[in-house]
C-alpha cells in the first residue's frame, strides 16, 4: 500500500477497493442468511483481508511498467537513512496508539463489565462508524500526494481550494453514513432477523459526534503533516490522555457512554484545535472562520440539528 501510495496510485486503489468490499459485504450476508455462526464470520473475513493483500501485490507489480518488479530487496542496511526514517516513525507509532489503538482497546475494556447483548451492540456500532470513517478518508487521502507537491511549489492559493474540496467531500460522506445508519439501523437489522440490537439512538449520536471531531483533526494534522514536521504525537498523546482519564472517571456513572465521552473530551479538548491550530498557521495564518465556513460549520450544523431532533424524540 505504502508502494502505490508512493507512485500516487491512491484513486486506482480506492477503486479497486470498492469492489472488494463489495465482494465482503455480499459474502458475509450470504454466511448470516445460510451459515450463521461465528466462525463462518471469521473465515470470510480473513479471507478478504487475504484477497485484500493479494490485490496490492498485484497492483504493485502491474503499475508503472512494472516497476516493484525492478526495485532491488538487497539494499545494505543505511544507518542514516535509518536515523531520518525513526524520528517521524515512532512518532507515528505512538499517534496510532493513542488513537486508533485506544478506539479498539474500548471493546476489551467494555467486555469486562458489559453484558453479551450490549458489547454485540458496541462492536457492532464501532465497526459501522469505523468503515463510514475509512470511506469517508479517500476523497482527501487521496490528494496527500498533491498537497505535497503543492507544498514544494509553494502555491498556498491552490493549496487551499485543494484541501478545502477534500475536506468538504470527506465532511459529506462521513455525515450522510452517519446519518443514514443512525435512521435505518433498526429497519435493516429487523429486515435480516438478526439477534443484535443496535446501540440506543444517544449513544450512536455521540459515537458519531467523537468520530467526526477526530475526522476534523485528522485531516487538519495531514495538512500540516506535508510540511514534514510531525505534530501527531503530541496531539494524539495528549488527547489520549484525556479521553482515558475521562472515561474512567465516569465509567461507574454513565456506563459504556463514558466511552465517547471521553473520546470527545479528548478530541475536543485538545486534538482537534490543536492541529487546526498548526494548520490554519502553515497555510498563511488563514482563520477558522475563513477556512471552515464552506467547509466543516455546515456539517456542525447539520449534526447540531439532528442531535436535537434525536434528544427531542427520545
Amino acid at each position: 500500500m505504502n508502494f502505490l501510495e508512493g507512485l500516487f496510485k491512491i484513486a486506482l486503489v480506492r477503486r479497486v477497493d470498492t469492489f472488494t468490499s463489495l465482494g465482503g459485504i455480499l459474502t458475509s450476508i450470504f454466511v448470516l442468511l445460510f451459515a450463521p455462526t461465528l466462525i463462518n464470520l471469521i473465515i470470510v473475513n480473513q479471507f478478504w483481508v487475504l484477497i485484500v493483500m493479494l490485490r496490492d501485490w498485484h497492483l504493485c507489480r502491474t503499475t508503472e511498467n512494472k516497476l516493484y518488479q525492478k526495485v532491488s530487496v538487497n539494499v545494505p542496511f543505511n544507518k542514516e537513512m535509518f536515523n531520518k526514517i525513526w524520528s517521524p516513525a515512532w512518532r507515528s507509532g505512538l499517534s496510532g496508539f493513542m488513537s486508533v489503538g485506544l478506539t479498539n482497546l474500548t471493546g476489551v475494556v467494555y467486555a469486562q463489565f458489559g453484558n453479551t447483548s450490549s458489547i454485540a451492540s458496541y462492536l457492532l456500532a464501532l465497526r459501522i462508524i469505523n468503515q463510514i470513517r475509512d470511506i469517508s478518508m479517500a476523497p482527501f487521502y487521496s490528494k496527500l500526494p498533491v498537497l505535497a507537491m503543492l507544498r514544494v511549489k509553494n502555491d498556498t492559493e491552490t493549496l487551499i481550494k485543494v484541501i478545502k474540496r477534500g475536506m468538504f467531500l470527506s465532511h459529506m460522506i462521513f455525515v450522510t453514513g452517519f446519518l443514514a445508519v443512525g435512521i435505518s439501523s433498526d429497519y435493516l437489522l429487523g429486515l435480516i432477523h438478526s439477534d443484535v440490537q443496535f446501540v440506543s439512538k444517544d449513544l450512536w449520536l455521540l459515537i458519531g459526534i467523537a468520530f467526526f471531531i477526530h475526522r476534523f483533526g485528522g485531516m487538519h494534522i495531514q495538512v500540516y503533516l506535508s510540511t514534514n514536521h510531525v505534530i501527531s504525537h503530541i496531539a494524539d498523546g495528549v488527547s489520549g490522555g484525556i479521553y482515558i482519564i475521562t472515561s474512567l472517571l465516569l465509567s461507574s456513572y454513565v456506563g459504556v457512554y463514558a466511552i465517547p465521552i471521553g473520546m470527545i473530551a479528548g478530541y475536543l479538548g485538545f486534538y482537534a484545535w490543536y492541529s487546526a491550530l498548526f494548520s490554519y498557521k502553515s497555510l498563511g495564518g488563514i482563520s477558522f472562520w475563513q477556512f471552515e465556513k464552506k467547509v466543516s460549520i455546515p456539517f456542525i450544523m447539520i449534526l447540531a440539528i439532528f442531535s436535537i431532533l434525536t434528544l427531542a424524540l427520545g
